[in-house]
């Protein structure tokens, strides 16, 4: 029976429509079921206590419900929805006039509007909200109109509009109850899937970062163990820097990989990446480092460029500004400036020359212009005691 009930509210025709159409098409048989519940259990109701004058509304309603669910099963689901707050109102509307407002009818529209915000709060169909809040108004007006003039209203001794009354409160307040558990256990139902989606995503995300990881490191090696083969001191020195630009990148899908966070904490990425170019270079012993960073966390499509750029800059702080007299100090400052993100690099060396900044084939000094370029950002070279450099962009 569950399967068959199953089989028969699951909607058709979902191909190309959005996750959030589909549970509308399933919503809408929920409410439609609890109000073809309502006139099953209302019908023999009215034969009971001897009132045959409501039963055109009632068969109506009968017919129409199973028709709305063969709409929205097999046709458009706005099609459906329409044709269930029209045939309510108009059903409300009749039988309101007819019972007078002492059988308290008038209570279903609690339910009706309820279940109209719930099933129409989608930016795409809120203007099918709005018409139909239009027609629920007009019902209202008339309805009170109508008690005003008694329109339509049937004479009712005062035991039958007792138990009209009676029945009218519970009906209407244990379909308010069943609709706000089905909203609720439809949310629970979002939520658990929503869940359970970002925990995929999580796993899937940590597999790229970790793979992404895995085969930047196979190219430092290749690259490594190119540089070792080679005799050319030249060569070597260019395999090198190649070798650090691509660590560069894949320290920083390592730290967001062990830290199973999508943003990179750039301290630590920092502290990481300056040692391995000191120890790639063999002077791990003769820096000085300082590090004064807020806590900062940028994204990747800003990790990256970054970590190039300073990559660049400290290996260039190595090669340059590293003498016999004295120990090479690196001061590195990031801090944050409202949406401004400024980094600044100082170095104890000779500085830069103007010579060198003139070069337009520095490929150094290319791909800094070109990454702070691509971050959206300005960089400058200055001296003062030694290399300044600045980099600042929005991220």
């Amino acid at each position: 029976m569950r399967e068959l009930l199953h089989s028969f509210f699951e909607p058709k025709n979902i191909n190309g429509l959005d996750f959030w159409e589909i549970q509308l098409k399933k919503r809408i048989n929920i409410i439609t079921l609890l109000g073809l519940v309502n006139f099953i259990v209302g019908t023999p109701f009215f034969i009971l206590i001897d009132t045959p004058q409501f039963l055109p509304e009632c068969i109506f309603s009968l017919i129409a419900l199973p028709v709305i669910l063969f709409i929205n099963r097999f046709y458009h689901y706005i099609y459906a929805l329409y044709s269930f707050f029209i045939c309510s109102f108009i059903f409300i509307l009749l039988v309101n006039l007819k019972m007078g407002r002492e059988s308290y009818m008038i209570l279903f529209y609690f339910p009706i509007i309820l279940s109209m915000v719930h099933l129409m709060g989608r930016k795409k169909i809120i203007q099918h909200l709005v018409i139909l809040s239009v027609f629920c108004l007009l019902t209202i007006l008339l309805i009170v109109i109508g008690f005003r003039h008694r329109y339509l209203q049937i004479e009712l001794s005062e035991s039958i509009l007792n138990n009209l009354f009676v029945f009218n409160i519970i009906v209407s307040f244990t379909t308010t109850i069943a609709f706000m558990i089905s909203i609720i256990y439809d949310y629970i139902k979002q939520e658990d899937l929503i869940k359970k989606m970002l925990k995929e995503k999580e796993i899937l995300l940590a597999e790229v970062f970790h793979r992404v990881k895995n085969n930047l490191n196979i190219v430092t090696s290749l690259l490594n163990l190119k540089k070792n083969a080679s005799n050319s001191q030249e060569v070597k020195d260019a395999l090198e820097e190649c070798r650090s630009r691509v660590f560069s990148m894949a320290l920083v899908h390592q730290n967001i990989f062990i830290n199973q966070e999508v943003g990179l904490n750039f301290s630590t990425y920092i502290k990481n990446l300056t040692n391995e170019i000191g120890n790639s270079l063999g002077i791990g012993n003769q820096l000085v480092l300082k590090i004064e960073t807020e806590e900062i966390s940028l994204n990747l499509s800003n990790a990256i460029p970054c970590g190039i750029i300073l990559n660049e800059i400290i290996t260039n702080s190595y090669k340059y500004a590293l003498n016999e007299n004295k120990r090479l100090e690196i001061q590195i400052k990031i801090k944050r400036n409202d949406e401004l993100i400024q980094i600044e690099v100082r170095d104890n060396g000779p500085g830069i020359s103007e010579e060198i900044l003139s070069k337009d084939n520095t490929l150094g000094l290319e791909l800094i212009q070109t990454l702070s370029e691509q971050l959206g950002g300005e960089c400058t070279f200055s001296n003062n005691n030694g290399l300044v450099f600045l980099l600042s962009f929005k991220q």
